[in-house]
């Protein structure tokens, strides 16, 4: 498990104030509603997923992958970019790995992570990461099950399935997350980074010789100070081999080596090179360099350049494609299946009828009146006794119809005939929507 030594420094000053701003919006987000409405909550059992506004259902799915795929693209382009910050300053595993650090050299001081710590000092932090990882879980858990009812079940005691002994699914769903949450901080660490995580081990895919990393400069640094032999100032290259840039590395490596699969691009090693160097009156060896820059110091970054531009392009279509989707969203789920209480009949005198289940969701936030009717034009007729059906906001209705095809018109010769149905809001009568299913005549 490493631990590294905290540093100060202008990367890890922009580290901190990103940190403050990523874990409050990861503490508060949960708990915001907009009229009523959560901001982010992916409510599985209930099969809706509330993301800014937006309630999509099932049905719409479509949402999610378009966003899922521009999250995607978005990353690939800040790589070839900017190269691999994402892990350095946004990825939740560098996040919570210094949270936990944080708070347990608050507690236990210098002695955190030292290799002389005694087992209390340990027994104690392990202790505190477990009581920060059950909170931690707990906010997690706001953005898969309302917090107001993981509130009322804690309060209530609601910790098993109703009528049985099994432990509920938020429960379970908690005790997987602390579980994961402290082995990862107590044991795992920076082997998620270098064993697990894909992106390091694809970066190379995404990089190109315009893309900026963190590099150590050879051809000033080496031939470096031998430890055991040489004081510094007795070596040609300017490393004096103080160890610092792998001391606080989150991962361990030592960038002198190369880049390499734990290498976060977090420029923590800038920072205690930059110092160290400072101190010795010169420049610092590591910074931030694009891969052709680390051969020719003198090369410009061009950020425009055909890979930028492709991702670009494929950026825009994305939001474009999203925007679309969006515009023309109905915010009416329907779907007619035929209902197999009521079979098909023909009523001498009158005509051939079918039944029909309709299903009606209202995707909006508000409650609407809706009206069903086969469509315009058409020989069918619908029986019923109400004109308009009630949805509440958020709700799902079903309704049985009988359709009725009149005598007058003779049977067709075909036994199935199209059928078109159209769900219209009746407050606004522009918002309706068109479903489709088959009329069937017996024998």
């Amino acid at each position: 498990m490493v631990i590294s030594r905290p540093v100060t420094g202008k990367y890890r000053a922009i580290k901190n104030k990103i940190n403050v701003i990523l874990f409050a919006i990861f503490l508060i987000t949960p708990f915001i509603r907009i009229g009523g409405i959560p901001l982010i909550l992916l409510d599985i059992p209930a099969r809706k997923f509330f993301i800014f506004g937006l309630t999509i259902w099932p049905q719409e799915l479509y949402f999610l992958h378009v966003l899922l795929l521009l999250g995607g693209f978005l990353l690939f382009a800040v790589t070839a970019l900017f190269g691999r910050i994402w892990c350095g300053y946004a990825c939740p595993q560098t996040l919570f790995t210094e949270i936990y650090d944080k708070v347990a050299r608050v507690l236990t001081g210098n002695r955190h992570g030292k290799a002389g710590a005694s087992k209390a000092v340990w027994a104690w932090v392990y202790f505190v990461w477990a009581v920060m990882s059950i909170a931690f879980s707990l906010v997690f858990l706001g953005y898969f099950k309302p917090y107001e009812e993981i509130i009322r079940d804690i309060v209530q005691g609601n910790f098993l399935t109703e009528g049985t002994l099994v432990p509920a699914p938020w429960v379970i769903f908690m005790i997987m997350s602390v579980g994961v949450a402290w082995g990862n901080m107590a044991y795992f660490r920076e082997n998620m980074c270098r064993l697990i995580c894909p992106y390091g081990r694809f970066q190379t895919a995404m990089l190109d010789g315009h893309s900026p990393i963190v590099s150590y400069n050879v051809n000033r640094g080496e031939p470096r100070r031998e430890k055991k032999t040489q004081k510094v100032g007795q070596h040609k290259g300017d490393c004096i081999d103080c160890d610092l840039c792998n001391l606080v590395c989150p991962t361990g490596i030592d960038i002198r080596e190369g880049l390499q699969i734990g290498c976060l691009s977090c420029g923590l090693c800038v920072d205690a090179c930059t110092t160290v160097m400072g101190k010795l009156k010169k420049e610092t060896l590591i910074d931030y360099r694009t891969i052709e820059q680390v051969t020719n110091p003198e090369a410009k970054i061009h950020y425009l350049r055909g890979r930028t531009m492709v991702y670009g392009v494929i950026l825009t279509i994305l939001v474009s494609v999203f925007a679309f989707l969006l515009v023309k969203r109905v915010p009416i789920y329907a779907n007619a299946v035929r209902d197999k209480a009521i079979t098909s009949i023909h009523v001498p005198g009158t005509g051939w009828q079918n039944g029909y289940e309709i299903h009606v969701g209202n995707l909006s936030h508000h409650d609407i009146d809706v009206r069903i009717d086969p469509e315009e034009g058409s020989p069918y007729t619908i029986i019923r006794t109400d004109d308009s059906l009630h949805i509440s906001a958020g709700g799902y209705e079903r309704i049985r119809y009988i359709v009725q095809y009149p005598e007058s018109l003779g049977r067709p010769v075909a036994n199935a005939m199209p059928i078109t149905f159209t769900v219209t809001d009746q407050a606004d009568p522009k918002v309706k929507k068109v479903i489709k299913s088959t009329f069937t005549f017996p024998y």
